[in-house]
């Protein structure tokens, strides 16, 4: 499947070589498919707005290229631009910006003045989308007496009157309560869904990361990481059994650094049940340790003191640390053997095949193999959890399983998340 957006290398400066220059997004490069629910999240200025807004065309980029529905903007006039998003994106704000002397009818009508359509046509739609939006009862109104839910919903009537391919929405229940808020999502929501519409939301609320396929961390202007969101599309945000140890990790805490992340799920994956501040210590002394910036030596050594550490036995400190050396040159290894094999997205399966076998001492049968791939793709996929990959991995071949030894199925499964965790 073709991207319906992509971003290559792109950089966007404000008020470039002045004593204020700031960069809004620095060597950005993603794709966005068609019918992805995506989600660009995190602080303020981290550059979630200066994306979408350079995506919207109200922001040029410095340099890099822009391209929407295969097409290089780059290459088109500014008549043909504007004529280009009219019908490819629709647009909903914060702040609504509905004009004030025109009813909430007529602000949704507006887009198709200029679409050249018979007005029994363009009247059609609109009425389609009032009803659909519940605007029935104030669609006579002006925006001065329509409560800050009901402009809203006015205002993604008015984005989707040309039927554009893309809904792009910054921050739009930033004003809204709670109640109308959660109503205003769910109508996204459903666009995205019962219209398979291109869907990208900006928003600083960890809350509302589950509605998303795909969720973009942003900071300092660059992507930090991007995580697969496998319950999305359940309104109530709990997470599912199947759900990556990452990304569950992530969604609850969705500020911390990679690296951080990497060392929390050694941390978790390896110790008993220590309090929050014994492990918040673990798990600064394993980031240090991956980042190379302690030792082996010198991690026994702090996770055995009192005073920086959580003042563990000797003998316990010994352990724990051959434990996180091990699980990290498992971390390195994965993330070098990615580099190494070089595959583009969509190549997971094999990708973890390469990895996985390549450090297999012995030659799986063909039905083994088919087997393998198999179960890889229904946990790349995330409709098989981690257990039952496990499970199917060491199960013996009469029984349907891979016919694994218990060790070799535990390896490979924690290996499949360690890789899966990168993705």
């Amino acid at each position: 499947m073709k991207p319906i957006i992509e971003l290559k290398d792109l950089t966007v400066v404000y008020d470039k070589g002045q004593p204020s220059e700031t960069v809004g997004a620095r060597d950005i490069s993603l794709q966005i498919f068609p019918g992805e629910y995506i989600i660009f999240y995190g602080p303020s200025g981290c550059g979630k707005s200066t994306l979408l807004y350079t995506i919207a065309g109200l922001e040029s980029p410095t340099k890099g290229d822009v391209f929407i529905d295969g097409q290089n903007l780059k290459m088109k006039s500014k008549k043909e631009l504007m004529a280009f998003y009219r019908k490819t994106i629709g647009m909903v704000f914060q702040a609504y910006y509905l004009l004030p002397h025109l009813s909430a009818r007529d602000n949704i009508l507006l887009p198709q003045l200029f679409a050249r359509l018979p007005i029994a046509t363009r009247n059609a739609r609109v009425q389609t989308l009032v009803d659909r939006f519940g605007i029935t009862n104030y669609a006579d109104r002006k925006p001065s007496l329509m409560s800050g839910g009901q402009q809203q919903r006015t205002a993604i009537a008015r984005s989707l009157v040309n039927e554009p391919l893309i809904v792009l929405a910054d921050e739009p229940v930033g004003n809204l309560d709670s109640k109308n808020a959660q109503i205003v999502l769910e109508m996204l929501l459903d666009i995205n869904i019962k219209e398979k519409k291109t869907i990208i939301y900006v928003t600083h609320n960890p809350r509302d990361l589950h509605y998303a396929h795909r969720v973009f961390h942003l900071k300092d202007g660059i992507i930090e990481r991007v995580t697969r969101n496998a319950e999305r599309g359940r309104v109530d945000g709990k997470t599912e059994d199947n759900q990556s140890e990452l990304a569950k990790l992530s969604s609850m805490f969705p500020y911390l650094a990679e690296s951080r992340l990497q060392a929390k799920l050694i941390v978790n994956n390896i110790v008993g049940p220590y309090d929050f501040s014994v492990l918040d210590m673990l798990e600064q002394l394993v980031e240090r340790y991956m980042q190379k910036t302690i030792t082996k030596e010198a991690l026994v050594s702090a996770l055995h003191t009192s005073v920086t550490g959580p003042g563990l036995y000797a003998n316990r400190a010994e352990h724990l640390a051959e434990s996180i050396a091990t699980l990290t040159t498992e971390v390195l290894a994965v993330q070098e053997n990615k580099k190494q094999v070089g595959l583009k997205e969509g190549d997971t399966l094999s990708l973890i095949r390469h990895h996985l076998l390549d450090t297999y001492s012995y030659a799986l049968t063909v039905e083994q193999a088919k087997r393998l791939d198999a179960a890889l793709t229904e946990r790349i996929a995330l409709r098989m959890s981690p257990q039952t990959f496990d499970e199917i991995l060491d199960k013996s071949q009469e029984e349907g399983g891979v016919g694994l030894n218990r060790r070799t199925a535990r390896k490979f499964a924690e290996e499949t998340d360690l890789i899966l965790m990168e993705e």
